[in-house]
């Protein structure tokens, strides 16, 4: 383990560098995510001054530890660190035997429900010593994806939230609004476009660091839908545009590498 003034993070992978980015740590079970784990510096301190077992941040085999922040608290939660870097706590990081023959001190039992946090990374960027964590308010958004011949409608954000990313139509839902019906209320406000019943195709988690606001975005892949769009919001966003699926801009890479791909159909 090695102590570093500031490290990169990749999004859905980890810290550049780190065992587990490079698929060489100890723990091959890839249904937990291992892409950042934290510990707080407080248990360290209190494994010193209660048990007497002098640990060095690094020797938890941890690679964030955190001063004044309640770990337990982010768990299922997004939560920034530093300026860019997106996270979500998935579950505990419990001590293990592994740590105990690595440290060869008895750490099981004083750490236990202490042992840390694991964190996938859904935005990618710098963390740096001295960096704050804020947990993040999620909204509910809905992107509307309209396929034609295996181009997917998108167009650039013009308005301050998210300017210069690329979306598709969509927006939030209205009080007591489903997935479905704010799906084709915003395709048609923003495109002019009807389509015929939509079906809900992924899911994805995206960032932006500007406003701090997060979303969770239902993708709906609509059917039936014939003739051009239309800008009709040019306020808010610019032309529209055909792109390649396989080449579709962040945030929709992660519903590309969750597995979802545009039926043959489209």
């Amino acid at each position: 383990m090695v102590s570093r003034p500031q490290v990169e993070v990749a999004r859905a992978t980890g810290i550049v560098g780190d065992r587990y980015a490079d698929g060489t740590g100890y723990w091959k079970d890839s249904r937990v995510s291992r892409d950042l784990t934290l510990v707080e510096g407080e248990v360290i301190d209190d494994l010193c001054t209660t048990h007497g077992i002098d640990l060095q941040p690094g020797d938890t085999r941890r690679n964030i530890t955190t001063r004044a922040v309640r770990l337990d608290e982010l768990l299922g939660r997004p939560f920034w660190i530093g300026g860019f870097v997106l996270a979500e706590g998935t579950g505990p990081c419990e001590p293990c035997r592994h740590l105990e023959e690595l440290t060869g001190e008895r750490l099981v039992r004083p750490m236990i429900h202490r042992g840390g946090l694991r964190a996938r990374a859904l935005r990618g960027g710098t963390i740096r010593v001295g960096d704050t964590i804020e947990t993040a308010d999620v909204h509910d958004g809905v992107g509307v994806l309209v396929v034609r011949r295996g181009r997917v409608l998108l167009s650039r954000r013009l308005a301050p939230h998210g300017a210069g990313t690329w979306a598709p139509p969509g927006g939030k839902p209205l009080a007591g609004e489903s997935t479905l019906e704010c799906a084709a209320r915003e395709l048609a406000e923003e495109t002019g476009l009807v389509a015929g019943q939509g079906i809900i195709v992924g899911e994805s988690v995206d960032g932006f660091p500007e406003s701090r606001q997060v979303f969770r975005t239902s993708f709906v892949l609509v059917a039936d839908v014939s003739g051009d769009p239309q800008t009709r919001e040019p306020d808010k966003h610019g032309p529209w545009e055909w792109l390649a699926w396989q080449a579709l801009p962040a945030p929709f890479a992660s519903l590309v590498a969750s597995g979802w791909s545009v039926p043959a159909t489209h």
